[in-house]
């Protein structure tokens, strides 16, 4: 693998609270990481703690939560949260979704390239509880993946 290029942002970007060095040393841990590739495979590329816990089995769910705030404290995820209004008991309003400036700086460096892993992601084993997790409207706003 080639060495990243954190150069490339634009001042704007590093403004806009993504500070290449923080965000990329924060994938030098491999549970951050599998965490980004479980939000770039997901079919919606926005995925609930619910669908994040099912595909990281082995990390628990408060680990799971610091590794979330990390990850958004250093720009490269956000959340993203749906009305309530119309849900049933048990489905999440809340979603975690690459922020703009990640995947500009994945795009640059061949990182986490989203067919990959939404082939990936394609090929797991569903329960009847995720994939109605998933089948949740998730909040209007930019597009994902």
């Amino acid at each position: 693998m080639s060495q990243p290029d954190a150069s490339l942002l634009t001042p704007a970007e590093e403004t806009a609270g993504l500070d290449p060095i923080k965000a990329l040393s924060a994938l030098d841990d491999t549970t951050r990481a599998n965490i980004i590739g479980t939000i770039v495979g997901h079919p919606k590329g926005a995925p609930s703690k619910k669908e994040l816990e099912y595909y990281n089995p082995s990390v628990a769910a408060s680990t799971l939560t610091d590794h979330l705030t990390h990850l958004e404290e250093v720009g490269l995820i956000e959340v993203v949260e749906r009305d309530r209004e119309g849900l049933e008991r048990g489905q999440p309003y809340r979603f975690f979704q690459l922020t703009d400036a990640a995947r500009e700086l994945f795009d640059r460096n061949d990182l986490f390239e989203p067919d990959a892993y939404q082939a990936m992601f394609a090929e797991v084993e569903k329960t009847d509880e995720i994939e109605a997790a998933e089948a949740v409207e998730r909040p209007d706003g930019r597009s994902t993946n």
